[in-house]
């Protein structure tokens, strides 16, 4: 049964020309509710409609022209309908205003929405619109800032989509909501005539470039040349937004905040090729093609990116504005929802030996009234967080212990994307001797494991190491802070905060962390083994020994590398003669099987 909900407070001011044009195109199985405000703007009141009938969930309504009254929907009321037009003007000379209508709830429409010529719909912040089939606009439609619109079928005609940007010259990644979206238009870049006049200190526009060299800054590709003239080269001609593709932008008081993107709004299936990336250049800058947000967890293809991780630049995050990332909603995420919003545009990271490529479903869309990004108020268990800088300006890395992170690099390990200001401070953590890490996700273990850390630092002065969330675990061994420039170690669980100097560059070898034992061990883990190694030895310890038990090692790749039946002894140690790495380590006794990575050196 088609049913058309609508929730919130909205208004409706419809004027159609007539009836027949919604009976025409409407099957005969439908039943036409015609309103006609007898009595007042009660939607729900019987003598309001022709008939004295309210529409009911597999009814079509109509709103005729030159009605006195017109339907007022409050806070919390729904409607259910299977299909509603928006007519045109009529006589121009009783009625200019034309039909409207103004949504400000949450309007759903299973069936399809026709605005005639002359037809306005507008769809106000916090409201949302959602059309399971087709959207044929022939009048005007407006979706403002905060609006969302999902539509499940075709979509034709023109609509304009806005979004308020804060001229404050901070860094937005956006996208374009709609099918062609000029850019030198003189809102979102000045006109190309005005490119020598208009003050080069009150507005920046970059798209970003895989194909070109390592350095991240290299990659950006301003649209304005240095001789300010427009950098055609890498934008076209007529420089205009790609689909799917972001962009960044900055703006001062000299520009509008209000940003209006004019076509048709893209609709159905989207698939994202990333034929640029090399092996070399492999982050590439998305952007979201819908008017509503669209849920990162129903995206397919992850497989072709390096890590499931999606970035996105937040100029408001705590401490300076930086990067955001998210993987899942368990807890692989430094605080955004994995609901990215509409005209949002965000960074991931493709596997160039892939079919670099995902698919975003239209079944993914999703209404979320936040403008840019949605924070998530789920502090996640287990989790560290570090924190490097002043009192004022600083920046997070997190260490996240659960079942699916490796001590090696691994899908669950978002890479460090350092912000695109060079005066905020940086801290990262690394895996592999080279990957630096803005979340480094760690197994559950038993033994002593250090994390070396790295840091940049804008300038000379001094500087604040902490760590927190000790209290997130259920259980925490000694953690500390071993300074090598300064040979000094730190007890960080007593006294989580170290103050060092620093001159001002990047260090990657300063600093590590030493936990001295067992590492949020879940309640669910029963197990007495602990399976540990040092250079080319592993080591199974059981208090209550081993009894017609086995152990193999395997690498990476799956390899059998070495089996035997270990010893009834509560220690055994097994030498591993293989080149240095890590290695699977199974122990396998009459009533359980344990693995655990190792690194063997």
């Amino acid at each position: 049964m088609k049913k058309n909900v609508l929730i919130c407070s909205m208004i409706f001011l419809l004027i159609g020309l007539n009836t027949g044009f919604a009976r025409e195109i409407y099957p005969q199985t439908d039943t036409v509710r015609v309103w006609s405000g007898l009595t007042d703007t009660d939607w729900f009141l019987a003598s309001n409609w022709e008939g004295a009938i309210v529409p009911s969930d597999n009814d079509v309504v109509v709103i005729p022209s030159n009605l006195q009254r017109y339907p007022v929907l409050g806070p919390n009321e729904y409607v259910i309908c299977n299909g509603l037009t928006i007519n045109d003007v009529g006589d121009f000379d009783k009625m200019p205003s034309g039909g409207r209508m103004v949504v400000s709830g949450d309007f759903y429409i299973d069936g399809s929405l026709t605005i005639k010529v002359g037809g306005f719909l507008d769809i106000t912040d916090g409201g949302s619109l959602t059309i399971t089939e087709n959207l044929k606009n022939s009048g005007s439609m407006i979706i403002e800032n905060g609006g969302s619109l999902i539509t499940g079928g075709t979509v034709t005609g023109l609509a304009s989509v806005i979004r308020e940007f804060p001229n404050d010259l901070g860094w937005h990644l956006i996208s374009s909501p709609v099918d062609y979206q000029e850019i030198c238009n003189g809102s979102f870049a000045p006109l190309p005539s005005n490119f020598a006049t208009t003050p080069a200190n009150t507005w920046d526009f970059y798209k970003w470039s895989a194909d070109c060299p390592i350095e991240p800054l290299l990659r950006w590709r301003n649209l304005r040349n240095l001789d300010l003239s427009v950098n055609t080269a890498d934008f076209g001609t007529a420089p205009k937004f790609d689909v799917q593709k972001g962009y960044l932008a900055a703006y001062n008081p000299g520009f509008s905040t209000t940003k209006t993107f004019y076509g048709t709004p893209n609709t159905g299936d989207q698939t994202f090729n990333f034929l640029d990336v090399t092996s070399n250049c492999s982050w590439e800058l998305a952007g979201n093609p819908y008017p509503s947000a669209f849920v990162w967890d129903d995206v397919a293809g992850k497989g072709n990116l390096m890590s499931g991780y999606y970035y996105v630049w937040n100029e408001l995050r705590a401490g300076s504005p930086g990067y955001e990332a998210y993987l899942d909603g368990a807890y692989h995420s430094t605080g955004v929802n994995g609901n990215i919003p509409p005209m949002q545009g965000f960074f991931v990271k493709v596997d160039p030996s892939k079919s670099k490529q995902i698919d975003v479903p239209n079944s993914s869309r999703i209404h979320d009234s936040n403008h840019w990004l949605k924070n998530t108020s789920v502090t996640p268990s287990n989790q560290l967080i570090i924190t490097m800088g002043t009192a004022t300006v600083y920046d997070e890395a997190y260490i996240i212990f659960g079942t699916n992170g490796s001590l090696g690099k691994d899908w669950y390990d978002a890479e460090k994307m350092f912000s695109i200001n060079n005066q905020v401070p940086q801290v990262y953590t690394i895996v592999d001797n080279d990957l630096k890490t803005l979340i480094n996700a760690m197994p559950f273990t038993n033994y002593p494991v250090s994390i070396p850390v790295g840091i940049i630092t804008p300038n000379q002065g001094t500087f604040s190491f902490k760590v927190t969330g000790f209290d997130s675990f259920t259980s925490f061994p000694g953690l500390s802070l071993e300074d090598l420039k300064l040979n000094t170690s730190q007890n960080m669980v007593a006294n989580p905060v170290y103050s060092f100097t620093a001159d001002g560059n990047e260090d990657a070898s300063r600093f590590l962390l030493h936990f001295s034992g067992p590492i949020g061990i879940s309640e669910k883990n029963t197990s007495t083994i602990n399976i540990y190694s040092n250079e080319k030895t592993v080591f199974i310890n059981n208090p209550a020994g081993f009894h017609n038990a086995q152990v193999s090692v395997s690498n990476l790749l799956g390899q059998e590398i070495l089996t035997r039946k270990l010893s009834d002894q509560n220690l055994n140690q097994i030498n591993v003669n293989a080149l240095k790495g890590y290695y699977i380590v199974k122990v396998q006794t009459e009533s359980s099987v344990q693995t655990a990575k190792v690194y063997i050196n």
